[in-house]
Order: structure tokens, then C-alpha cells, then sequence
């Protein structure tokens, strides 16, 4: 199984270390966030990824090559930074590298994410798209996924209303995706396009079968200096 890794972060929040690095090649732990990524695929027997990239690519490339001195293999796609395709749109440039069932994460978030069972109950619901979902009290989410005691998701929402969030313990999505490579048809190249704003929402009308995989463990988005600190943190005492 193929794993799309968005990797085209620019990473404002996290200036000034990201002004000659993407956001994936900061470091936690002594290791760039994308390295721990890819062991953390590894550890589940996912050895060949599609890297996207789009901001200061070679710093990646050069960096990973093509990912033999790692263990895995390694394909690249280039988006063009100045027209940034968002979360859907970015992957659309890889539907020539895919055929069957297909994992798409993003390049900036450490989870604990148990991968091999993800994907069995991925097989097992028979899904079209299965997301990962993690439980958060928060009045800022970016996003709301409603289940069934299936896991069959009922509803999504992208930037929820802060009264639908008020002192209540969500689902949130984890932004890490099981597919069957039929989402393209839904996603033309060249698109701006987001899973969560645009994509989700179609495949909930159309009545397709979408699921979530609740994740327990640890979920830290680095999307600033305060969530690097954390996931530092974190990562250390995992």
C-alpha cells in the first residue's frame, strides 16, 4: 500500500525556523517531523510513499533522495508554490503513481495511530474513504465529525460555529486518510480543493461510505512555536 505524505507546508507560524525549510523538515528529537512520519509507516510495513511537496522541495529531496538510505521508497510530486492546490487539489498530481488502496497523511502531525488496524477496519467496513479521528474539548476545532456506534460518519463539519463546540468532547478529524482510488474522480487536476470543506462533504451527499477511526493516543498538530514545544514534549515521553 502507497502512503501520500503532503508535505508542501510553508510554515508562517513557525518562523524563523522555517524560513529555508519547509514545516515537515523542522526537527523533533533531532529528526526532521517527515522522518518520524515515515518510521512511524514503517513500524506498520508501509515502505513506499509519495512525498508532495511545494514549498523549498529540495531541501526534502536532497535530504531523502530517493529513500533507499531509510528503508523505504520515495516518488516525488511538485506543486507549484505559488499556486497552491490545497489538501485534495495536492494529491490529484499523484493519480498516475496510484491503482489500489491508498493512505494519505499530512507532513506536519505526530500521532499514535495503530496504521495496521486503520487499515483492516478500512477492509472490513468496506469503506470508500475511512479518516482518523481524534476526541477534543475545545472551542476553536477546525472540524466536527458526527459518528454512528458504527463509526459511520454521520456528518462533517469544517470550521464549526462556536456554539455547536461550547464545552463539548468532539470528534475531530486527524487529517490522516484511508482511500479508494476512486476519490479522483472527484478531485480534477489543477483544483483548489480541501478534503474537509469540499471532498467529505460530496461524498456524505452522494451517500458514499465514509468512516472514522477513533485514535487514543497522542495527536499534536505542529502548526506553531507552542505545539513544536509540545510535540517535543510529547514525542519524548511516548
Amino acid at each position: 500500500m502507497k502512503a501520500i505524505i503532503i508535505a508542501g507546508g510553508r510554515g508562517e507560524r513557525l518562523k524563523p525556523l522555517t524560513e529555508k525549510i519547509p514545516k515537515p523538515m523542522v526537527e523533533v528529537s533531532g529528526q526532521p517531523i517527515l522522518l518520524h512520519i515515515i518510521n512511524h509507516f514503517k513500524e506498520h510495513g508501509i515502505f513506499d510513499f509519495i512525498v508532495a511537496t511545494c514549498f523549498l522541495p529540495d531541501v526534502i529531496t536532497n535530504y531523502f533522495g530517493d529513500g533507499s538510505k531509510f528503508g523505504v521508497n520515495i516518488t516525488y510530486t511538485y506543486e507549484d508554490p505559488k499556486k497552491p492546490l490545497r489538501t485534495a487539489g495536492a494529491i490529484s498530481i499523484s493519480r498516475e503513481f496510484i491503482k489500489d488502496t491508498f493512505i494519505v497523511t499530512s507532513g506536519d502531525i505526530l500521532r499514535d495511530l495503530d496504521i495496521k488496524k486503520m487499515i483492516s477496519f478500512h477492509k472490513k467496513s468496506k469503506s470508500f474513504v475511512t479518516l482518523n479521528v481524534y476526541k477534543r474539548i475545545s472551542k476553536d476545532a477546525k472540524s466536527m465529525v458526527t459518528i454512528d456506534k458504527n463509526h459511520k460518519v454521520i456528518s462533517f463539519i469544517e470550521r464549526p460555529k462556536e456554539n455547536d463546540l461550547k464545552n463539548k468532547s468532539i470528534w475531530v478529524n486527524g487529517s490522516f486518510y484511508i482511500f479508494e482510488p476512486e476519490i479522483f474522480d472527484l478531485i480534477p487536476d489543477n483544483t483548489k480543493l480541501d478534503f474537509g470543506s469540499d471532498i467529505f462533504p460530496k461524498l456524505l451527499k452522494a451517500k458514499k461510505p465514509l468512516y472514522a477511526y477513533p485514535t487514543t493516543g497522542y495527536f499534536v498538530d505542529i502548526g506553531n512555536l507552542e505545539k513544536l514545544e509540545l510535540a517535543r514534549k510529547t514525542f519524548n515521553k511516548a
